[in-house]
């Protein structure tokens, strides 16, 4: 479906201040494209906005259309991490991770989706998690916001091609940048140490530069799902062994409510 893009033209990064939305847009740049960070005000972003707002990420990316002349490659990256035991997470929590995660990448989606379908040209990438792939308790919104990007991503996939358009979702497991620690700007995470329980689950945290460059090469081959380093190797033992992945995220849960009394 789709042949990819060449790495050139104008991008769009959102969540673009962020330890890996900088990771791409220095890799985007360095490959001969005008990369836009786009992020909250205040961080010193190119494109300043809040992607739940509809309206804001439509106006910015008229103004970018208007200035540039072209959209060739959109990452939306944008997100917050939001956990705890469900039974202790307020409304908002929930309300908030699907505003942000979710109807983010959706506004996004509809305010470039447009300009890309007249040019006929163009990839667009939602920046997923593993825990869009497989089973992630104590992170459920946050899971069940990115298990929703991968099925927007796939499945927008086939209806994109008919247009020129690549699509690919981006699903990394734990990614050393201070998200581990902070569930990132307006995240709320209770009684769960992030990166210790994420780290035990899967592994040692990927550089976001690593994630990049595996990203750069999913748009280049205009790949359906990029799941770089050990989180391609769980992926794969989850779809072969569901069982047994939960058995020992069952283990995992246990040692890290534990460690949290």
């Amino acid at each position: 479906m789709g042949n990819g893009v060449d790495l050139q033209g104008v991008a769009l990064v959102t969540g673009g201040r962020g330890g890996l939305g900088r990771a791409l847009c220095k890799r985007l740049a360095n490959a001969g494209m005008t990369a836009l960070a786009v992020d909250l005000p205040g961080l010193g972003a190119d494109v300043e906005l809040d992607v739940t707002d509809a309206e804001a990420v439509r106006g910015a990316v008229e103004q970018v259309v208007g200035t540039h002349g072209r959209l060739d490659v959109v990452i939306a990256n944008a997100g917050i991490g939001v956990g705890g035991v469900v039974e202790a997470l307020p409304a908002a929590a929930w309300s908030r991770s699907s505003a942000v995660n979710l109807g983010g990448a959706i506004n996004v989606l509809r305010a470039v989706y447009p300009t890309m379908i007249e040019q006929r040209r163009g990839h667009l990438v939602f920046v997923s998690s593993l825990a869009g792939l497989v089973p992630t308790p104590l992170l459920v919104p946050y899971a069940m916001t990115k298990h929703a990007i991968v099925g927007l991503s796939t499945s927008l996939r086939p209806e994109a091609a008919r247009y020129g358009i690549g699509v690919t979702v981006v699903c990394p497991g734990p990614i050393d940048t201070g998200f581990l620690d902070t569930g990132g700007s307006a995240g709320v995470v209770e009684g769960v140490d992030i990166r210790r329980y994420l780290t035990r689950a899967a592994g040692r945290a990927i550089t976001p530069e690593a994630v990049a460059a595996a990203t750069l090469r999913g748009i280049r081959h205009n790949r359906a799902v990029v799941a770089p380093g050990r989180a391609g190797l769980i992926w794969r033992a989850a779809r072969l062994s569901p069982r047994l992945v939960e058995q020992v995220i069952s283990r995992t849960i246990r040692a890290e409510l534990a460690h949290t009394g």
